[in-house]
């Protein structure tokens, strides 16, 4: 596959999946990103069909005329971040809006990207993945448009409901060797284990907001000595998920899978052979479920 045609089409559908109401697991957007990474572990793999599955997709929801705007806007004289969690945490779109406006006076959009994703975390909004999306979408496309993902971003932390503030100190670092499969926090735990080896410049409090919960989320109480992986799973390592996908029929393919296909991808990037055999085993439960 042509590499910047590809990028192409999908920064085409990004920037209009900004612009279309969907549930958070299952918006285009983190579909399109999605795609995005399957297809760029090598481009050598026929990924037509998936493409194809990608843009139907995003072409199935209706565009809504603006998410809000920057222009001509009334901000406050000094805003802060802590202004900026203040208005979120009121769920309060328009004021969040103006914060972020006067925020950009002084502080770069990747900057404020990486606030949204902590504030997802320390305050678990279930709009975390949604936002680790966005995040990991603006690197691809350099930045480009960054105001409208972050307005994006702060349309759907307002609409969802914010969950009790971290409080507790206790933290725990995530290790797959004694993680407990479950269907409710599998794929949780992959984006947390991805967004811990980010260059942030903000990573030390979502490090910690993670590792606190880590700790009050899974459960770390097993130890598989019995680990399914198959020898080309080993043999090709990531590129095996690439290969899966390209096997699939049409009507195989599905947002959820393919979403969740990625997470372990990303995973096992992070991983780099420490908890290589653990995430597979996790991937080939998921699977056989």
């Amino acid at each position: 596959m042509n590499a910047q045609l590809v990028k192409n089409k999908l920064s085409e559908y990004y920037y209009k999946s900004l612009f279309v109401d969907s549930l958070v697991d299952i918006h285009p957007v983190s579909l399109i990103n999605s795609v995005k990474s399957i297809i760029g572990i090598d481009f050598n793999i026929s990924h037509d069909l998936l493409l194809n599955y990608c843009i139907n997709y995003s072409n199935s929801f209706q565009s809504v005329d603006s998410i809000g705007v920057f222009e001509e806007m009334e901000v406050p004289a000094a805003v802060s971040f802590a202004t900026l969690e203040e208005s979120l945490i009121n769920r309060d779109f328009d004021k969040s809006l103006k914060n972020v406006y006067s925020l950009l006076k002084v502080s770069d959009g990747k900057h404020i990207l990486e606030f949204l994703l902590e504030f997802t975390l320390k305050y678990n909004n279930s709009v975390y993945s949604l936002v680790w999306s966005v995040y990991k979408m603006s690197l691809f496309l350099n930045h480009k448009n960054i105001n409208d993902s972050i307005i994006f971003c702060l349309k759907y932390i307002s609409d969802d409901e914010i969950g009790t503030k971290i409080s507790e100190n206790n933290e725990l670092k995530i290790d797959f060797s004694k993680y407990v499969y479950s269907s409710k926090s599998i794929k949780k735990i992959l984006i947390y284990y991805s967004i811990l080896d980010e260059d942030l410049v903000r990573i030390a409090n979502i490090s910690k907001y993670i590792k606190i919960n880590t700790f009050r989320k899974f459960n770390f109480s097993h130890y598989n000595k019995e680990l399914v992986v198959y020898d080309d799973q080993i043999k090709y390592g990531r590129k095996w998920i690439s290969l899966y996908l390209e096997n699939l029929k049409e009507d195989q393919l599905d947002v959820k899978l393919i979403i969740t296909l990625d997470m372990f991808r990303g995973a096992l990037k992070v991983s780099n052979g420490q908890y290589d055999k653990e995430i597979w085993n996790n991937l080939n439960i998921y699977l056989d479920k």
